[in-house]
């Protein structure tokens, strides 16, 4: 044991040392990181002014090789401008000079240079003056009118005096540009202003060169690609009356408390700079790592194991026997819950109802449980899976076509698909008159490493298709007995119309028997059709296209709220009709769907709204709907009488009613929906509406399954994302409701 101890506190003191070095040196990699990039960032802002006040100078030196500056030459000699890349740069001007006395002869002087109409006007208070007579706008914006007075803009003007003293380019201070001082205050930006003397060719000044730079962009543009992303940047430039000024901020962060900070004076033409940088070593290449972590982990690990290998070694024999006795004893109890383990499994493949086949990777049979054999009519296993139509009498559910081998189930989760609800008919000795089989497979991975094989589940399927058609044939019957006596409803309302006509009339009689036949065979005319929609909505084919859901509701909704013709009324209220409905409708999108099945589901759902609510009171429906990762929830929402709580579970049913007798219905109509839904790979669900009523909820997949079935409930979910806390579900629905 002490032994063991020395050697662990030996490993310990190593790692520390070796944790306290890796970080010491990524400390410094930092520093040398951030170092850099104030270098760059210095390189950078020293550049790209350098290269403005170039471009200045070059385009004063063009404009003062014409003795006569006409607007072409300003244009000729300002047309790589905007080709030079200058970021921030709004306009570059020319400026000349005059004394308050002379305005009148400058203006007359450029007016026949060809400035036009210009029209000066100076600033009143000024001794000297200093006139906008061309311009070239750089950022897009219109054009300033020529003659404006820069004298009455201290940090233009002062700029125009530097250039004028110095013979050659100047920066200003850190101001607002002119063109933004009519801005609100939150767009103003702080800009400068770098102006050159236009010489003529005796050295005589005609002018200035003017150029507005916006700093936001400028400094962005000159560093921006040249940091990090998570270095933070900040330009001070020198205001008027002294100081620093903030001008532009490139990558705004809030850095951390140990964040490296770097600050570095600026000599920009005769202005004081300083660039302030920021900047989380971690997030800097190269400084912040897991190498000590990994390393102090490591050596954590190799001192334990190291001590723990002494102490094995210097331990004493007995000790070394009592653990393999106990790793002995542990191996058999593995051993004995292993067996156990095989001996439920078999026990439950014996006893399962649903047929079980396990092949290996090579297509021969490991396993059939009883079900499965039983199913398959034969004890022998086929030699491959490409025999097995032969070998067990397998065809397509048209009873005729031998099941293709590459088709299989079994073939097709080797291959790593997933299949389900594949049909075949096992016909063979066994099963001399044939049985309809559904067969889902999924590809298995062996425990062990063990070579891979697939899995089938067979369930035999006969006696439920054959209820499924006696079923299609039962609604098929009713439709076709309901319209023998539909015929006879209308020969009565016939005769009915007739006696109108006799002599002497008796309107009274014949208008109110015509409405109770037209009332029947109106009745009798919705049960056949809900009789027909229910039996069709299950195996009709899907015909998916793009819908578009408010094109469909508006049409549902349209014909559900038109007023009701004068002979569908209450006899003894001709006049009466009820209470016009509320219908609101959100924003709906577009979905894949049958659009003929999908009107079925809005036509339900609205006309139950509408219908299941307390007489004299006007029908209230919302609908409205919500794309998601999931697909689209379409929800009808209605101030109706509601559904009880007891009765919500079984409403889906078919021929089921929860509602008063008084109100009518087959029952039907619900179910439909569900199998439409379903069909559609999708779910509805219904639920209270807050404040009253009933919300019926559709939700609808991106695109609908291949095999036209509900999705999993574990697919849902995963589609639907994470549940909504129940705050949040309360916030939405009083929302909701307040609409």
């Amino acid at each position: 044991m002490a032994l063991a101890a020395v050697v662990l506190l030996l490993g310990a003191a190593a790692t520390a040392g070796v944790c306290v070095s890796l970080t010491s040196k990524e400390r410094r990699s930092a520093a040398q990181a951030m170092d850099r990039q104030v270098d760059l960032a210095q390189a950078a802002v020293s550049g790209e002014v350098q290269r403005y006040l170039d471009t200045i100078d070059t385009v004063a030196g063009a404009l003062g090789s014409h003795d006569v500056l006409t607007p072409d030459a300003f244009e000729r000699a300002t047309a790589r401008v905007p080709g030079e890349n200058l970021a921030g740069a709004t306009a570059v001007v020319f400026v000349v000079p005059a004394a308050t006395a002379g305005v009148a002869a400058v203006q007359q002087q450029w007016r026949s240079a060809g400035a036009g109409d210009l029209t000066l006007r100076p600033a009143p208070g000024v001794a000297e003056h200093y006139f906008a007579v061309y311009g070239r706008q750089l950022d897009g914006r219109e054009p300033a009118a020529g003659g404006a007075d820069f004298a009455e803009v201290p940090a233009v003007a002062d700029v125009l005096r530097e250039a004028r003293s110095l013979g050659g380019a100047a920066v200003s201070d850190a101001a607002v540009l002119t063109r933004d001082a009519g801005l609100p205050a939150t767009e103003r930006r702080r800009s400068l202003n770098l102006a050159s003397p236009v010489l003529g060719r005796g050295g005589s000044l005609r002018g200035f060169v003017l150029l507005g730079l916006r700093g936001e962009d400028f400094f962005g543009g000159a560093i921006g690609e040249v940091l990090q992303r998570r270095v933070t940047a900040t330009l001070w430039a020198a205001q008027e009356g002294g100081g620093l000024l903030p001008m532009a901020t490139v990558h705004p962060t809030a850095p951390p408390s140990d964040a490296l900070r770097r600050s570095r004076d600026l000599g920009i033409a005769q202005r004081h700079w300083r660039l302030d940088l920021a900047a989380d070593p971690r997030e800097l290449p190269g400084a912040y790592t897991d190498r000590p972590l990994l390393a102090g982990a490591a050596g954590a690990v190799l001192s334990v194991l190291l001590a723990a290998l002494v102490y094995l070694l210097s331990s004493r024999r007995a000790k070394a026997l009592e653990a393999v006795q106990e790793a002995t004893r542990e191996l058999r109890a593995a051993e004995r819950e292993a067996r156990d383990q095989a001996a439920l499994q078999q026990a439950i493949l014996t006893s399962v109802g649903e047929g079980v086949t396990v092949v290996g990777e090579d297509g021969r049979v490991l396993l059939h449980n009883p079900a499965a054999r039983a199913l398959l009519g034969t004890a022998e296993d086929a030699e491959h899976l490409e025999d097995w139509p032969a070998h067990y009498g397998a065809y397509l559910p048209d009873r005729v076509t031998p099941f293709p081998p590459g088709r299989l189930p079994m073939v097709r989760a080797l291959r790593g698909a997933a299949v389900d609800r594949e049909e075949m008919v096992i016909r063979n000795p066994a099963h001399p008159d044939g049985i309809l089989v559904s067969v889902g497979a999924r590809p298995l991975d062996r425990s062990g490493g063990g070579p891979r094989g697939a899995v089938a589940v067979l369930h035999d399927i006969t006696e439920l298709r054959r209820y499924e058609t006696e079923l299609a044939q039962f609604a098929a019957v009713v439709a076709h007995d309901l319209k023998s006596p539909l015929t006879a409803v209308h020969g009565f309302a016939a005769v009915a119309a007739d006696a109108l006509a006799a002599d002497p009339p008796r309107p009274e009689t014949a208008a109110a028997a015509l409405v109770r036949v037209r009332q029947g065979a109106t009745r009798m005319r919705a049960i056949i059709d809900d009789l027909l929609a229910y039996t069709t909505a299950r195996d009709a084919p899907l015909n998916v296209a793009e819908v578009d859901l408010r094109q469909l509701v508006d049409a549902v909704v349209a014909e559900r709220t038109a007023p009701r013709p004068a002979a569908y009324l209450s006899p003894a209220v001709p006049d009466a009709q009820p209470p016009a409905p509320s219908v609101w409708i959100g924003p709906l999108p577009t979905v894949r769907a049958d659009a003929g099945l999908l009107r079925l589901v809005v036509d339900n759902l609205v006309g139950n709204a509408i219908k299941y609510t307390p007489p004299g009171r006007a029908p209230h429906v919302e609908i409205t709907a919500e794309v998601s990762a999931g697909g689209v929830r379409l929800e009808v929402s209605d101030r109706g009488i509601g559904i009880p709580d007891e009765e919500k579970a079984r409403v889906f049913e078919s021929f089921h009613r929860a509602s008063p007798v008084e109100y009518g219905g087959t029952g039907l109509g619900l179910a439909i929906c569900r199998r439409i839904v379903e069909r559609h790979g999708g779910v509805v669900a219904v639920e209270d509406n807050p404040g009253g009523g009933t919300r019926f909820s559709v939700l609808l997949p991106p695109e609908p399954p291949a095999a036209a079935t509900r999705l999993p409930e574990d697919d849902w979910r995963r589609l639907q994302g994470p549940p909504v806390p129940a705050a949040a579900q309360a916030a939405a629905r009083a929302n909701h409701n307040a609409k």
